[in-house]
């Protein structure tokens, strides 16, 4: 038996099989002792590893819901577009490699035409200095965040009164006493790319939500940008491509005030949804800042999703496991009549320019001067673009001039701050007055001269108020009793005597100067006025600053002399090509309010000026933004509803109500117009220099008579013993003042100021007066309720939301203010006042409307505020007559002349009702107005 076995291991040894059978034992011992390691020796560490690496979860946006008219037409939408995002990692541990990882991917971004995602506190201002972007309350969260702290209380006195440099510094460097420094970002960075790795640090330390969630680094970027930070991604570890979509507005300049823009969320309101319970925004979203898409944010957010993906060590995704899909945002649906915004807009543009041209003729508070000079003073022609390398030879030739006469007007200023001169201000030219108390003025806002600190008795203070010392006196004593901020005259701890820090004062007022544009635009108006720039000059920068198409007819005849500048400027005014909001001169603004009577909805909310909020939306064009925000027309204001005027005589039918229903006075008395009311001191006049002899309710409204309702509010302020108590009367108009709706904003979903009922002076109170001011929305509101006959609604822009399947998800209705209770016969009285005003024979405005089949019934209103500006001019109206479908509230400030404005809104309802003529109206230029001589009331 033992033989045959070790005869069988002899044959097994010999065989060819052998070695094959030992490395298949060998192989098998080793993957067995493998396995035995991977899954129970280290099985726990191998399996986390895995998951940390492969697996990931995915932030999938919601589409935000779109915005339409309330007959569909599209109003806000998306499209596709690509941001780049940063995930912390935690590849990179130390400052150095945080730091050099983010500025490489801020050059990839900015080489390639993105614009960081910038909502950081600090800021360069145009000087190059650090400054606080915000303020209050929102700028001690923010120190409390950079010191750590968990409440603004725990701040100390020092930390909370930081400067943005000081903040800057210590976030950079850290402190002298604080071992660990914070970003520790190298000086081998400038102040402005340091700014920005701190800006994007900050971001991430503040994303305290999750560490893997992303933050935005850029909106919006080109196709260039996404291929260079593909090709960088091992470079830049944790930054990705987020496909999401951006918000594009139609048609923006009629819509941007109501639209409003979105933004990139910021982390402050991140926190503040958070704890409002809203889980559903994380810090890539975009989200409503203003108007409609802040105001309906919760109906046209959508719900984001999201996905957990297998990806390898490149981030590639090799597998999706689990996906949550996002929800798209709801539609909202606006009652605004998007072809009459629109047309609205157009016409309003027209008059606003007609009425500077009819001012240009009459030379009417405006002459051509003030044209030339108003396209450098608005930015229309760029200054600083005259001594540009490239600039052209007429350019050079501007600027000489006003480098030859910049260099008079700083040497007669430094002669006049010297510190010996003692010549009272009040005694100089008024050039060099005016240039003075721009120095001081300029001092003062930068905080250089510390006057908030000077007490308000101060003589020496008073003094230089009353002009009766030099600036210099003031200036000296200001540094000797240290008023002045000497860490802003770079003095280090070296001592300096009185004389020597003014004149460092001095050097610094005149290098400041130097590159401040105001200040320069007043040198560039001397030279206009004093016809060493000349008109000529003016029009052709134009052409060569492409401001104007190039026009070689128009330029020969402007060189040769065959066309003057005067002409060539009203030629472009006519045809828009230079518009009023380009000009910003007096009136180059205007608000249209059209409202449904029946209903409450408002069909159009027109603001002019507007601008284009594109530039804003995803993310803010910094140098547009700076443009419009120096713009001196405004153009960001919100007119109907954040622009208060008085509101003139369109007040009086709140006075005749007043007056008929407190029983000062019986329906058809009539009263005799003796021009002056002397009942009381003062004693104000009616508008016109004559009497309109006795008139009732209806022919006071159609003539607009001051007086006879000057004897209302009187007779409204007498007590029972008939002595004059004019709080008595101021009362009495507040009651059906508050009842029209005039004690409230007018209920429109967007922001909007309060109301000013008058309190002061029942008797010019009653003719609009006093201190009577109202938003354009707030008297349309009141226009409303009269044509209605007593329904004052809370007027809205809100009509309904769809979901994505087309389903009504909420159905908005104006809902009621107030009902304004008065006698049927009052109600009769004022409508038929109204339209007499429009059809009356003794109208001031019915040659505008003659020929139109429609009636309209209307007051005009013509406020004074300032005795050195045009009157504002105003117009209130509703048709048809006598069954009322809309109202037409106009209100153009500094416009002159009531008949203006009735102009205006007589055009609105031509293309309204589609009368004989509204389309050669549409297309035609602009005209002078048709009543020039103008109409006050």
């Amino acid at each position: 038996m033992f033989d045959i076995l070790i005869e069988k291991l002899k044959n097994m040894l010999q065989s060819r099989l052998l070695p094959i059978v030992i490395i298949y034992l060998v192989l098998c011992f080793s993957l067995v002792n493998r396995i035995f390691k991977i899954q129970i020796v280290e099985g726990e560490a191998y399996e986390q590893e895995v998951q940390q690496k492969t697996t990931k979860e995915r932030e999938l946006k919601g589409t935000r819901g779109n915005i339409l008219d309330r007959n569909g037409e599209l109003l806000a939408y998306n499209e596709l577009s690509y941001s780049v995002t940063y995930e912390d990692t935690g590849e990179l541990t130390t400052n150095e490699e945080k730091n050099a990882m983010i500025y490489k991917l801020i050059k990839t971004v900015e080489d390639n035409g993105g614009v960081l995602a910038n909502d950081f506190f600090i800021q360069l201002d145009n000087k190059g200095d650090l400054v606080f972007q915000t303020d209050g309350s929102a700028e001690l969260r923010f120190k409390r965040d950079v010191y750590s702290k968990s409440s603004v209380d725990q701040l100390t006195k020092e930390q909370k009164e930081a400067t943005a440099s000081e903040i800057f510094n210590y976030m950079r460097y850290g402190s002298e006493v604080e071992a660990t420094k914070m970003y520790d970002i190298s000086d081998e960075y400038s102040l402005e790319d340091a700014l920005k790795i701190m800006m994007i640090r900050f971001n991430i330390l503040m994303n305290k939500y999750s560490r893997y969630l992303p933050i935005t680094i850029a909106s919006d970027v080109k196709a260039e940008t996404v291929a260079a930070i593909r090709e960088s991604s091992e470079e830049l570890p944790g930054v990705t491509i987020l496909e999401q979509t951006s918000r594009v507005y139609n048609e923006s300049e009629y819509f941007a005030h109501i639209m409003g823009y979105t933004g990139l969320i910021t982390q402050e309101k991140l926190e503040e949804l958070k704890d409002q319970g809203y889980d559903n925004y994380s810090a890539t979203d975009q989200i409503g800042i203003t108007g409609v898409e802040k105001a309906y944010e919760e109906y046209l957010h959508g719900k984001n999703g999201s996905e957990t993906v297998v990806v390898n060590d490149q981030t590639r995704v090799l597998d999706i496991l689990k996906t949550n899909e996002p929800e798209a945002g709801n539609d909202v649906y606006l009652t605004i009549d998007a072809d009459l915004q629109k047309t609205t807009y157009q016409l309003l543009e027209k008059r606003l320019a007609s009425i500077l041209l009819n001012a240009l003729k009459n030379n009417d508070k405006l002459n051509i001067y003030d044209v030339y000079y108003a396209l450098i003073n608005n930015s229309v022609i760029d200054i600083k673009a005259l001594d540009d390398e490239d600039s052209t030879a007429l350019e050079k030739q501007v600027y000489n001039k006003f480098e030859t006469q910049q260099k008079v007007v700083l040497r007669n200023l430094k002669n006049e701050l010297t510190i010996s001169n003692t010549t009272p201000k009040k005694s100089l030219s008024e050039d060099m007055q005016e240039y003075i108390d721009y120095i001081y003025k300029m001092l003062k806002d930068e905080k250089i001269l510390l006057v908030s600190e000077i007490p308000a008795d101060d003589a020496t203070l008073l003094s230089y108020q009353n002009g009766t010392i030099s600036l210099s006196s003031f200036l000296k004593y200001a540094v000797s009793n240290n008023y002045v901020d000497l860490t802003k005259l770079n003095v280090g701890n070296e001592y300096y005597s009185t004389e020597e820090l003014y004149e460092k004062l001095l050097d610094l007022i005149v290098d400041t100067l130097t590159e401040d544009s105001k200040f320069n635009k007043i040198i560039y108006r001397d030279l206009v006025y004093s016809y060493k720039l000349s008109g000529k000059e003016i029009c052709l920068l134009l052409f060569d600053q492409s401001v104007l198409e190039y026009d070689e007819k128009a330029i020969n005849g402007l060189e040769t002399g065959t066309l003057s500048p005067a002409s060539f400027i009203q030629t472009k005014i006519r045809n828009l090509e230079i518009t009023p909001a380009q000009l910003a001169l007096e009136p180059c603004s205007g608000s249209v309010v059209i409202t449904d009577v029946k209903t409450g909805e408002v069909l159009a909310l027109v603001s002019y000026p507007s601008y284009d909020n594109n530039m804003f939306a995803n993310r803010v064009d910094s140098e547009y933004f700076n443009k419009i925000n120096n713009d001196l027309a405004y153009p960001l204001i919100n007119r109907p509803l954040q622009q208060k005027t008085a509101p003139g005589s369109t007040y009086k039918m709140v006075s005749a109500a007043a007056g008929l229903e407190e029983g000062a006075i019986a329906p058809y008395e009539t009263i005799l117009d003796k021009y002056e009311f002397t009942a009381i001191t003062p004693s104000p006049k009616d508008h016109t220099r004559h009497s309109h002899g006795k008139v009732d309710v209806p022919n006071a409204l159609e003539v607009s008579c001051n007086y006879f309702f000057y004897e209302v509010g009187y007779r409204l302020s007498l007590d029972s013993a008939k002595n004059y108590k004019s709080q008595l009367g101021l009362d009495k108009i507040k009651k059906y003042a508050e009842m029209f709706g005039f004690g409230a904003t007018s209920g429109i979903e967007l922001p909007e100021y309060n109301p000013q009922i008058s309190n002061f002076d029942a008797v010019r109170s009653a003719i609009g007066q006093g201190e009577n001011n109202y938003t354009p929305a707030q008297i349309a509101r009141y226009v409303t309720a009269i044509a209605n006959r007593g329904t004052a609604f809370n007027l809205t822009i809100f009509n309904k939301v769809q979901d994505l399947n087309k389903k009504v998800i909420e159905k908005n209705k104006a809902t009621i203010f107030n009902d304004v209770e008065i006698s049927d016969t009052t109600w009769n009285l004022i409508q038929e006042g109204m339209y007499k005003v429009v059809n009356g024979e003794d109208s001031s405005i019915k040659r505008l409307f003659a020929g139109m089949d429609i009636e309209i019934a209307g007051k005009t209103g013509t406020a004074q505020q300032n005795k050195e500006k045009p009157n504002h001019a105003l117009f209130v109206s509703y048709a048809p007559y006598e069954d009322p479908e809309i109202s037409v509230t106009t209100v153009i400030p500094n416009g002159y002349t009531s008949s203006n404005a009735a102009e205006l809104t007589r055009d609105i309802y031509k293309y309204y009702y589609k009368q004989d003529g509204y389309k050669d109206m549409l297309k035609s230029k602009v005209t002078l107005p048709e009543l020039s001589s103008g109409i006050s009331d």
